[in-house]
């Protein structure tokens, strides 16, 4: 069986969930296949960052930078095909919610989500238009889809019209973990962080509600009056953004410290060392964060917006990710608890180990041999 896998929609060090699916999956694929049978489709950007050079599998780097979305589509659409012809595919398998229409060869989607539905005022109207023709189409064209949880499935199904035969789920998982762990103490001097610190992931997409958990900390600080800091790890928020307002309106901005990007011997132990993490987006497809906190004994208190229950099950503290009062009171509930603060992250471990990326790929790998006709 000869494989495609078309990963031209991966951006390397920007969309987090999708990077860590696309090379989590590979790399256990590589691990319980054979690697010689797949040949991947990656941009510029991909090429450049050597996310795929170390396996045996055939790399084609084709001419596009995947952060000039109309040359990608256009490539997409009418180079892609041709090269799946060219390596006589048996499948093409697209990681980036949206595939060629028309292909010689069975097919196979991953569509994480239906951000263009449910985050369509966060949007411009032609990023919106876009997702929303090709998306659809591409889930219409896909001989199967897989997507990575329950509550996607549901809306692929009722949004996109789609039948709940022709749709799989395969969780999410953890990517592997670090080796080694770095010192809290290096930590403390390398970012300058102090503890007690609650931890969250920051993003410059409005859907992950930063700004309303910097309204939430300003108020759990007002409250408490003590030495909580709140570490954002991730992107510092543009000048004009919503974040950059509610900083600027806060008077607990000196207790937020941007780490800015960090390796993930860092990132783990910042998660092990934290009092909390807290997640308040309001639409996730998945929500690979809340697992990774889970893996490093750190206590979750999460929105309970979309997929979120789904992963974090009982595992965590929810909120009303629009309600700030809320978000600060259930903040503040697992910091005075130990003992419930010690229940969650005793859960959270358990949890954690029930989402695999063997499990993924084995599904996957089922998937490729149903659609491609192999027993």
């Amino acid at each position: 069986m000869r494989i495609g896998l078309n990963l031209l929609s991966l951006l390397p060090g920007i969309v987090g969930g999708g990077e860590t699916y696309a090379v989590s999956l590979l790399e256990t694929l590589a691990r319980i296949s054979d690697p010689s049978q797949y040949v991947i489709f990656i941009n510029r950007e991909t090429h450049a960052s050597n996310l795929f050079g170390g396996e045996e599998w055939c790399t084609v780097t084709c001419p596009i930078n995947a952060m000039f979305r109309p040359a990608r589509y256009v490539w997409e659409q009418l180079a892609l095909p041709l090269q799946a012809k060219k390596y006589r595919l048996d499948l093409l398998h697209s990681l980036g919610n949206m595939q060629p229409l028309r292909l010689q060869c069975k097919s196979v989607v991953t569509i994480h989500d239906l951000n263009f539905h449910n985050r369509a005022h966060l949007m411009s109207p032609t990023r919106r238009a876009m997702l929303r023709y090709h998306v659809t189409q591409s889930a219409s064209a896909a001989d199967h889809i897989i997507t990575v949880s329950e509550f996607s499935k549901r809306q692929i199904v009722e949004l996109l019209g789609v039948s709940p035969d022709k749709v799989t789920v395969t969780h999410n998982a953890v990517k592997q973990r670090p080796t080694h762990m770095v010192d809290v103490e290096l930590l403390k001097q390398k970012y300058g962080i102090t503890q007690p610190y609650i931890i969250a992931l920051s993003s410059q997409s409005p859907h992950k509600n930063m700004s309303k958990l910097v309204d939430a900390f300003t108020l759990l600080k007002q409250r408490r009056g003590d030495g909580l800091k709140l570490v954002l790890v991730g992107h510092r928020p543009h000048k004009s953004g919503d974040l950059a307002r509610a900083l600027n309106e806060s008077s607990a901005r000196d207790a937020v410290i941007f780490t800015g990007y960090v390796p993930d011997a860092d990132l783990a132990s910042l998660y092990a060392h934290a009092e909390a993490f807290v997640f308040p987006s309001i639409y996730e497809g998945f929500g690979i964060p809340i697992l990774e906190a889970f893996a490093y004994g750190t206590s979750v208190v999460c929105s309970k917006a979309a997929s979120i229950p789904e992963v974090a099950g009982d595992a965590a503290l929810y909120f009303d990710p629009y309600n700030i009062e809320e978000m600060a009171k259930a903040i503040d509930t697992v910091l005075s608890n130990d003992a419930l603060r010690e229940e969650l992250i005793c859960k959270g471990k358990t949890r954690a180990k029930l989402f695999t990326w063997e499990n993924a790929a084995e599904r996957t790998l089922d998937i490729y041999k149903l659609i491609a006709g192999i027993a």
